[in-house]
């Protein structure tokens, strides 16, 4: 909130030499710090400047009021330094630089920056011609000034996302061959090549036992290092076409000269 100001309703901005001369000047606030350029003046109810419309990239569209009171106006340099500070005029009250200030605007203005403003009349309808227009004087000489938007295109950074490495377990069957050894036995009878005497026959049963053997698969299963998967973060830059709608003022003139005159002057 700004720090509470008593508006004099004899003090006027100091150095307004006109409203139509301030259009484009540099503002800064108590701190010096850059806040933007003057788009609109506002004069008062009672014709006097009394709001200069900044319009700043913290709301898009729209122009920030500052009261024109206590502002300091070097024509030289072509800046103006108000007593607050950044935050204080980001946060102010904000209009379409074609509003008009109707009272109650006017008063939602002073009430911000904790000013008493002049007073204020009674009625509530909003007054034309409020804003800076040069308007033809006396002089054979008349300027009307004429503005265009730029488009300026800027760039921030956004999240678009990421790629995750998850490591998985997968089962698989492998077949891999191996040769086994087994015993075996063969009978063979043979004739005895000559007679031999029986001996202990017939003294009950013999038995003989043979062993047979043979081999067998044994699996085993030994982990090792088979790959590295490597992820690496490169920037590449693409070439991207912007477009947007910017306003130009342009200048349309209605000869309400009557036909007469308008011959003799050659129109």
């Amino acid at each position: 909130m700004p720090e509470s100001y008593t508006h004099n309703p004899s003090e006027r901005p100091r150095s307004f030499a006109g409203l139509d001369q301030v259009i484009n000047y540099d503002v800064y606030d108590k701190n010096d710090d850059h806040i933007a350029n003057v788009s609109s003046v506002w004069a008062d109810h009672t014709g006097q400047p009394a709001f200069l419309g900044v319009k700043t990239t913290w709301l898009l569209g729209r122009t920030h009021v500052i009261p024109a009171y206590a502002a300091e106006v070097n024509h030289g340099d072509k800046k103006i330094r108000v007593p607050y500070d950044k935050d204080t005029i980001k946060n102010a009250p904000s209009f379409d630089a074609e509003d008009e200030l109707d009272v109650n605007r006017e008063r939602e203005v002073w009430s911000y920056y904790r000013m008493r403003g002049p007073q204020l009349p009674d009625f509530d309808q909003p007054r034309e011609a409020r804003r800076t227009e040069p308007q033809a004087t006396g002089s054979e000489q008349a300027t009307m000034r004429l503005h265009e938007e730029q488009l300026k295109v800027g760039k921030r950074e956004v999240d678009m996302g990421g790629v995750r490495l998850r490591k998985i377990v997968r089962t698989e069957t492998v077949q891999q061959p191996v040769e086994l050894k087994r015993e075996d036995i063969e009978i063979e009878r043979v004739p005895a090549s000559e007679r031999q005497p029986a001996g202990r026959a017939f003294e009950g049963e013999q038995d003989i036992f043979i062993p047979l053997r043979r081999e067998e698969a044994v699996v085993e299963k030994e982990a090792r290092v088979r790959e590295e998967v490597r992820a690496r973060k490169n920037v590449e830059t693409e070439r991207q076409t912007v477009s947007g709608e910017v306003r130009k003022e342009d200048v349309k003139i209605d000869d309400q000269r009557r036909e007469g005159e308008r011959e003799r002057g050659g129109g």
